[in-house]
């Protein structure tokens, strides 16, 4: 305990160390500066020179001839640099604001130092989810040893979730959709998260808008409910397209031709297709109400099957809307695409909480 304890005292003393030294660099070469003047001899001239006046002396003057331009200058200088460094110091003192940062990956490594949005007001605490190393090689073995991972930060976030000193927490997802999925389901809908989402065309992260003029495209549904009479059907399907299209025959290999479907797609899929996050909340609404309304037509369903195509953002958040109180009775697997497999959608996962009551499912060929 009493490393830990020593651990968090080094933490507290190091930190922010960069901006005390910009702070002691300002105030040191200014008062330097200005101590420099005081110690030139500049003031003996005009005082020889009122000593004549007065008593009549005739002290010579000493020969070093002072510029006063010079004197005044520097100390203007001096004193610029003094309330700089003061000012900077007092921006910093009231640098109160505490950001936790959720840094997902499991694609590829991921940098998160280039970023779009000015964050110097923020303390930043990062959490970091890497399961980049153990999905290398796709097996059973690695996707849970990556599940199990990720459910050893969940409690963490837990913890600053209900910290009520934190100001904002973030979410930086470069990570395999069912693990997004997941994330968003195992924190849950409690807290507001700010997303900010890779630009590939500029190579920084950038925050989604808050403004709530920006317009943007509704999505549209389309049903097939002739496969499953509503009252007897116990599994579906729900595809959502906004960054590519999902095409029926890229399902094949699960089985899933005989069932009902639902799909929730933009008129024109696109990359990077959600820009606000009043459009994120608009199709987070659309989303649950869509659940809402296959929970009341479906007496018997315990199986839906999440085909998604959409940025992580709308993953994560689709993630939380995943309600324990009402699609408590319901199997949620959430698929992965692999364009170079025979089977586009390989592995699944059935969310859950945790690892021990979820379930992993690999299937590498057609049967």
């Amino acid at each position: 305990m009493w490393r830990i304890a020593l651990l968090e005292k080094a933490k507290v003393w190091f930190r922010n160390w960069h901006d005390k030294k910009i702070t002691m660099l300002l105030i040191g070469s200014g008062s330097s500066i200005i101590l420099g003047v005081l110690l030139s001899p500049w003031w003996v001239e005009p005082l020889i020179q009122a000593i004549n006046e007065k008593f009549g002396f005739h002290i010579s003057l000493p020969e070093n001839n002072v510029d006063y331009i010079l004197i005044f200058t520097a100390t203007a200088v001096g004193l610029l640099l003094i309330r700089w460094g003061i000012q900077y110091r007092i921006r910093i003192k009231h640098k109160n604001k505490r950001m936790v940062q959720i840094r997902h990956s499991s694609v590829e490594g991921a940098s998160y130092t280039s970023l779009f949005d000015d964050l110097d007001d923020y303390d930043v605490i990062p959490i970091t989810i890497d399961q980049f190393q153990e999905m290398k090689e796709l097996n059973e073995f690695n996707i849970k040893a990556a599940w199990m991972k990720q459910d050893h930060i969940v409690p963490i976030l837990q913890v600053h979730m209900n910290d009520p000193s934190l100001d904002e927490i973030s979410y930086f997802g470069m990570a395999h959709i069912p693990f997004q999925f997941l994330l968003g389901y195992q924190v849950a809908d409690k807290i507001d998260i700010r997303f900010f989402e890779w630009i590939r065309d500029e190579k920084h992260w950038r925050s989604l808008s808050t403004e709530n003029n920006v317009g943007f495209p509704p999505l549209n549904l389309t049903v097939n409910q002739q496969n499953q009479p509503l009252e007897e059907a116990k599994e579906i399907v729900i595809k959502i397209g906004i960054t590519f299209e999902i095409f029926d025959e890229q399902l094949q290999g699960h089985n899933l031709e005989g069932l009902n479907s639902y799909y929730l797609k933009l008129g024109q899929p696109h990359i990077e297709a959600v820009k606000s996050k009043k459009q994120l909340n608009a199709y987070k609404a659309t989303f649950r109400s869509l659940l809402t309304d296959i929970h009341h037509k479906y007496p018997k369903l315990n199986k839906v099957h999440l085909f998604i195509s959409a940025q992580p953002s709308v993953v994560f958040t689709f993630g939380s809307c995943i309600s324990d109180r009402m699609d408590s009775t319901k199997q949620f697997w959430i698929y992965n695409f692999i364009g170079s497999s025979m089977i586009k959608y390989p592995w699944a996962l059935k969310i859950a909480k945790n690892l021990k009551d979820g379930e992993v499912k690999i299937k590498n060929r057609v049967e």
